[in-house]
């Protein structure tokens, strides 16, 4: 309640300077906080000055002076004149005698509007049209609304959000359950549409926070948005999941484009963005193309796009669109002609996807596609998904040669990866063959490994042994031919037990003729009795 009444005089005062220094949207978004009773308090002084408590994110203190209005203030994040201040004024009006009116009619005149009473008195088409048109600042759209609507109250109402997260996106979550709070009693399939529109609302926000980050701190900050919006994303994603293409009425279907619009305007920006829209518009594509017609506009719309502008994820999307309609050949056609670093992470489920199918045809075709693209930068880092593909490919046909050739192509660094399959798949003589040719010492094997081998395979240690202690011996040095001894005594464990002791003495009697001016070798040899 106001200790002392807004005067007539400041009252008209700041009518005016609020209408020369606010933008009507502000004003608009100053009249829904007067209606949803956020001002808290007001106080006018004698001394033109009008005084306010606004609840926002946080309590805003306003303070307007109608002689001095630059020395205005409010406490708010906003650089300039504030909905808050907007907010006061019409509070301040309302406590006056027959209030709610003269707040209306203050808020119509800042916006060069008549009231719905005078304009319908008067039979003022235009105005009464004017006035609808800009209903939705003081009320939010109905379930039978279109999406373009909810989508501009979303702006109007909560537009500015987005600067209140500087340090945190935790400004949005509010946000973002009060709009889905407003559709908690639609049916169903509007709601899940409102609901994304509003899960994409407040990513939109956070990639324009993301931008008065300084670039110092900006991955940090990148790091911290992300994780916070992991949920939402995650939950936009199961609320596609959820679309029925097909039952979808005219006006849901064209809900639905309009979140296809918003995401892919986003997926073919070349700005650096903090969230996967690509994969946003991907999963969407994929949920929408269930309705054929859907399908072959969006196609149409996309190949248009191709034949305008060069651009990576328009190429992707349409080669996807194809993966979607088992055009296979096409879709490698269109992945062709993307950069296969930003395509990659969308080729290589294409090719999982055909495994899982069991069309091993296409499965080949999508392997040497992605072969002829992965050999020429092989590195630790390129090869890792693409051999984890040729390991579950010969799990299901070890029958087709072409994916252990891969692997094998791709050493020294596939080595890991073959290692493990082939232990996996006791392809003990492969294995061992491995090791000989990467030089792998013993050591090094793993002791696992060699117990697995040595029970199961014993015969395909020997040479592996053999390369082992000639290494550890031409290291000329004590303590290699102490590690040479010490792998004799395993050595000599395999050879008796495969009774073979005869091979044994041969191979002993050689390895003393071949190293006996090596004095310290010798010295080993006795100490570990591997001689007498």
């Amino acid at each position: 309640m106001s200790l002392m009444h807004l005067s007539e005089k400041l009252h008209a005062a700041l009518e005016q300077e609020l209408r020369d220094h606010i933008d009507p949207s502000v004003l608009k978004r100053g009249w829904q906080y007067y209606v949803d009773g956020r001002v808290q308090n007001t106080r006018a002084s004698e001394y033109d000055t009008l005084y306010g408590i606004v609840q926002g994110s946080d309590l805003y203190s306003v303070v307007m002076d109608a002689s001095h209005f630059a020395y205005s203030s409010c406490t708010c994040p906003e650089e300039h004149y504030c909905k808050h201040m907007a907010a006061v004024l019409f509070q301040a009006c309302s406590e006056l005698p027959d209030g709610p009116k003269v707040a209306e009619k203050t808020y119509f005149r800042m916006l060069g509007l008549t009231p719905a009473s005078e304009a319908t008195r008067s039979g003022g088409q235009e105005q009464v049209l004017a006035l609808a048109a800009s209903s939705v600042a003081f009320s939010h759209p109905t379930e039978r609304s279109s999406g373009e609507q909810w989508l501009a109250w979303m702006e109007e109402s909560q537009g500015d959000t987005w600067r209140k997260c500087r340090h945190s996106l935790h400004a949005l979550q509010p946000v973002l359950q009060s709009l889905k709070g407003l559709s908690k009693d639609w049916e169903k399939p509007r709601q899940r549409l409102h609901w994304a529109m509003a899960v994409l609302f407040v990513l939109g926000q956070a990639e324009k926070a993301i931008t008065t980050v300084d670039s110092f701190s900006r991955y940090y900050h990148e790091m911290s948005f992300i994780r916070m919006a992991e949920p939402w994303v995650e939950h936009l994603y199961t609320l596609i999941a959820e679309f029925e293409p097909t039952e979808m009425d005219d006006a849901e279907a064209q809900w639905a484009d309009l979140l296809v619009s918003i995401v892919k305007e986003r997926a073919s920006s070349v700005e650096r963005q903090l969230f996967e829209w690509e994969y946003i518009y991907l999963a969407l594509s994929e949920k929408l193309s269930g309705n054929r017609e859907w399908f072959e506009r969006e196609l149409a719309s996309m190949l248009a796009a191709e034949r305008e502008e060069d651009n990576p994820f328009v190429q992707i999307a349409i080669a996807m669109m194809y993966f979607f309609d088992k055009q296979d050949d096409k879709s490698m056609e269109h992945f062709a002609k993307a950069s296969f670093e930003k395509a990659q992470r969308v080729i290589y489920p294409c090719a999982a996807q055909r495994m899982e199918e069991g069309k091993w045809e296409l499965v080949q075709r999508w392997m040497s596609f992605l072969y002829e693209r992965v050999y020429p930068n092989r590195s630790g880092r390129t090869v890792g998904v693409f051999v984890t593909l040729c390991r579950r490919a010969d799990q299901d046909r070890p029958d087709i040669p072409q994916w252990s050739a891969y692997m094998t192509e791709l050493l020294p660094y596939s080595y890991q990866e073959l290692s493990e399959h082939w232990l996996n798949q006791q392809r003990y003589e492969e294995w061992a063959d491995l090791m000989l040719l990467i030089g792998a010492r013993l050591e090094d094997v793993g002791v696992q490994a060699l117990r697995e081998v040595a029970k199961s395979a014993p015969q395909v240690l020997l040479p592996l042994y053999h390369q082992s202690i000639d290494a550890s011996i031409q290291t000329r040095n004590r303590q290699g031919y102490k590690m040479a001894v010490k792998q004799l005594k395993k050595l000599e464990r395999l050879y008796k037990s495969e009774q073979h002791d005869a091979l044994w003495d041969s191979y002993i009697k050689g390895l003393t003729s071949k190293y006996q001016r090596l004095r310290a070798f010798q010295e080993e040899l006795w100490k570990g009795k591997i001689v007498t």
